[in-house]
C-alpha cells in the first residue's frame, strides 16, 4: 500500500520543483549556439569573404603597428605577448620569430576555447594568426625588413647643412640612422664602424659618396665621445602603436575575430559577464603586463641584458618612460577598442508613427528578439494622435533594427538615446 505524503514532504517536493523549473530557465536563457553558421576552416571562405578580408588588412596593420612603433619604443608587451616577449627579451636569437612563439602559445587556448567561444570566433581569430606568421615570414628577408627599419620618426644622426655641432654635414637616406630606444648604435652598425678609418675601402664596399663618408665620420666622432639618446620618442612610438594597434584590434573584433592571446578569455568573459570587450581587455591586459613589467625589469636593472656585444645598455630613465608608456598603451588600445567595437553598449529605439500595426506585425513575423511597449501620444503643435513604440537594443544592432522598421513602415520617425545601466539579462544572441 502506497504510503500518503505529508505536507511537509509536499512543501519540499514543490521546492525541488519550482528549483528545476527556475534551472531550466537559467539554462536556456544562457544557451549559447557555438555554431549557427556552419562555419569551419574550409567554407569560411565562401561564407564570409568580406570577413576574411578585413581580417587580413587588421594582422597586417597591428604588425606594422609592432615591427614600425612599439619594437623601436621597447614598450612591455602586454596580453598574451608579454609571456612570448619575456623569452624573446631573455634569448634575443628568438626575437624575429616572434609570431611563431606567439602562435605556439594560442594553440592550448585555441583547443580550451574551441567548445567554449563562438565558432566564427575562433576560426576567423585563428586565421588572423596565420596572417600574422606570414606577415613576419616577410620580415625575415633582409631586403623587406630593412625598409621597416628605416622608418623612423627621428633619425640619430639627421643634420640640416649648414646647422649642427660640426658645420655643414651632407644628408642621405641610405646614411641616415633610425633611433633605438637603447641606443646601441655602435654594436648594431659595427659593420659601419670596422672601416669608417680606411676611407677608400668604406665607400667602396658601401658605395658611399664622399659626403655620405664624411657624415658618418663625423656622427661616429659623436658616438666614440658618448652620445646621449633621447627618450622623447618612446612616447611618440607607443601612442601612434597604441593607435594602431587599437585600430587593427577593433576591426579585427568588428569582424568576429580578435589578436588572439588574452582575446580568447576577453570574448568568453564579455559575453558570459555582457561586459564590453574594451573593458575585459583592459584588465586582461593588465594582469599579463604586470607579470611582464616585474620580469623584463628585473632583467633590465640587473644587467643580465647588458651583458655581451648585443646586450641592451641600462637606462634607468628610459626604463621607467617604457613602462608608463606601456600602460598608456593600455589605455589608448582599449579606448580605440571600444570605440570601433562597443559590442555590449546598449540603446533606446522610440519609433513613432501612425501605422503601427504594420511595424508590430513586421516584428512578429521576424521574430523580434527583443521585448518593446506600446503607447500612444498626442502632438502638442497637431493635436494628432501618434503611436510610439519603444524597445531597448545593443548599439551595434541599431542599423538592422531601423532598416526592419523602415521595410514595414517607410514614414516611420525613430529616435535614438544612450542607456547607462541595465541589470539582469539581457539577449545579445544576434552579435555573439
Amino acid at each position: 500500500m502506497l504510503r500518503k505524503e505529508t505536507s511537509e514532504e509536499l512543501i519540499q517536493l514543490e521546492k525541488q520543483n519550482q528549483s528545476k523549473r527556475i534551472k531550466r530557465i537559467k539554462e536556456s536563457k544562457n544557451h549559447f549556439d557555438l555554431n549557427p553558421y556552419g562555419v569551419n576552416f574550409f567554407n569560411i571562405w565562401v561564407k564570409f569573404p568580406k570577413k576574411m578580408f578585413f581580417i587580413f588588412i587588421s594582422a597586417i596593420l597591428y604588425n606594422i603597428a609592432v615591427a614600425t612603433f612599439l619594437a623601436k619604443a621597447a614598450t612591455i608587451a602586454t596580453g598574451l605577448s608579454a609571456l612570448v616577449q619575456t623569452i624573446t627579451f631573455s634569448v634575443s636569437k628568438t626575437a624575429p620569430y616572434f609570431a611563431y612563439i606567439y602562435f605556439l602559445f594560442n594553440l592550448p587556448l585555441v583547443i580550451f576555447f574551441w567548445k567554449k567561444n563562438a565558432r566564427l570566433f575562433m576560426v576567423l581569430t585563428t586565421y588572423w594568426l596565420i596572417w600574422q606568421m606570414c606577415f613576419q615570414s616577410l620580415l625575415l628577408i633582409p631586403q623587406v625588413s630593412n625598409v621597416f627599419d628605416k622608418i623612423a620618426i627621428f633619425y640619430v644622426n639627421w643634420q640640416t647643412p649648414g646647422k649642427g655641432e660640426y658645420g655643414d654635414i651632407q644628408n642621405s637616406l641610405r646614411t641616415l640612422i633610425p633611433w633605438e630606444a637603447y641606443g646601441n648604435y655602435l654594436n648594431h652598425y659595427s659593420s659601419w664602424w670596422n672601416l669608417i678609418k680606411d676611407q677608400d675601402a668604406f665607400m667602396k664596399q658601401f658605395n658611399l659618396s664622399s659626403a655620405e663618408y664624411l657624415s658618418l665620420l663625423r656622427f661616429y666622432d659623436v658616438l666614440s665621445r658618448g652620445y646621449t639618446n633621447p627618450t622623447w620618442p618612446i612616447i611618440i612610438y607607443a601612442v601612434i602603436g597604441a593607435i594602431c594597434g587599437g585600430s587593427a584590434g577593433g576591426l579585427a573584433w568588428k569582424n568576429s575575430a580578435s589578436t588572439a592571446g588574452g582575446d580568447f578569455i576577453v570574448y568568453y568573459l564579455s559575453r558570459v559577464k555582457q561586459k564590453s570587450v574594451g573593458s575585459m581587455s583592459m584588465i586582461i591586459a593588465f594582469c599579463f603586463a604586470s607579470f611582464s613589467i616585474f620580469v623584463i625589469s628585473t632583467l633590465e636593472l640587473s644587467g643580465v641584458v647588458s651583458k655581451g656585444p648585443g646586450g641592451k645598455p641600462l637606462n634607468h630613465g628610459a626604463i621607467l618612460l617604457r613602462v608608463l608608456c606601456s600602460v598608456c598603451y593600455i589605455f589608448i588600445y582599449s579606448a580605440f577598442l571600444e570605440l570601433i567595437f562597443p559590442k555590449y553598449k546598449k540603446i533606446k529605439i522610440e519609433i513613432y508613427t501612425k501605422e503601427p500595426e504594420k511595424i508590430i506585425k513586421h516584428f512578429k513575423d521576424i521574430k523580434y528578439w527583443h521585448g518593446y511597449n506600446i503607447s500612444h501620444v498626442t502632438g502638442g503643435y497637431t493635436g494628432t494622435e501618434t503611436t510610439v513604440i519603444e524597445t531597448t537594443a545593443l548599439f551595434l544592432e541599431q542599423n538592422s533594427i531601423k532598416n526592419e522598421v523602415w521595410v514595414a513602415e517607410p514614414n516611420a520617425w525613430i529616435t535614438i538615446t544612450r542607456v547607462h545601466n541595465i541589470h539582469g539579462h539581457f539577449d545579445t544572441s544576434k552579435i555573439d
